[in-house]
């Protein structure tokens, strides 16, 4: 039972917009410092995908 729950959260997290939005603003500065990107563009980057994060939270809220 417990494994089941544990596969089933972690489907759903999986199936998350919120959650592919949050590895995506973890992920791509760690890659555009990498590739040497202007840390001007790499904040942009991750500013648009923390508001991507927070509009989806906000349309999640309003689905309940």
């Amino acid at each position: 039972m417990k494994k089941f729950l544990s596969q089933f959260i972690i489907g759903q997290m999986f199936k998350s917009k919120k959650f592919w939005y949050t590895i995506s603003s973890i992920v791509v500065p760690l890659i555009v410092t990498h590739l040497g990107v202007d840390e001007e563009t790499a904040t942009k980057v991750f500013y648009a995908l923390l508001t991507l994060v927070v509009g989806q939270g906000i349309a999640d809220s309003a689905k309940k």
